[in-house]
């Protein structure tokens, strides 16, 4: 077993490896830690939980985004299959953003474009992509996680 210890005292920045006798390591070394902590979770988490930010992507709030005095951000309809209440997009920063906000489970793993595992079949409309995916997408499919739409949505979602 190999263990750190200081040629000098007075310099702690130089160093050498030596091999001490078990006692010398625990009496030396206390402060040295092999293994990484356990991180800390928040006593109310669960494993697989619906992540939400802190705040309701749907309501509006400052960001300091360029806005044209006199014109609101557009809020569009969004229609997903099997789902009767009436949706719309309108504050949140991506269309997956908005679809959770709104009770709309949406498999999803990356949130970011680079998986493809948020998927979506778009029936109707138009969307535009804040970042290029880097996940393969056929035609006729959206990655909610990357986009915000540019008209009315009809959204079919697959699993």
């Amino acid at each position: 077993m190999l263990a750190m210890k200081y040629k000098d005292a007075s310099k702690q920045d130089s160093f050498h490896l030596d091999s001490p006798q078990p006692d010398e390591i625990q009496n030396e070394n206390q402060d040295f830690q092999l293994e990484s902590p356990a991180p800390e979770v928040e006593s109310g988490a669960v494993q697989n939980e619906l992540f939400l930010p802190e705040y309701d992507p749907e309501s509006p709030i400052d960001d300091g985004q360029l806005e044209i005095v006199g014109f609101e951000k557009p809020a569009y309809a969004v229609a997903v299959d099997g789902i009767e209440k009436p949706l719309q997009f309108h504050y949140a920063s991506s269309l997956l953003e908005s679809l959770e906000a709104q009770g709309v489970q949406v498999p999803y793993q990356c949130r970011e474009g680079y998986c493809g595992g948020c998927r979506t079949d778009l029936v109707e409309g138009e969307v535009a992509y804040l970042q290029e995916p880097m996940a393969w997408i056929n035609e006729g499919e959206i990655l909610p996680c990357c986009c915000v739409p540019k008209s009315p949505l009809k959204l079919k979602l697959k699993g």
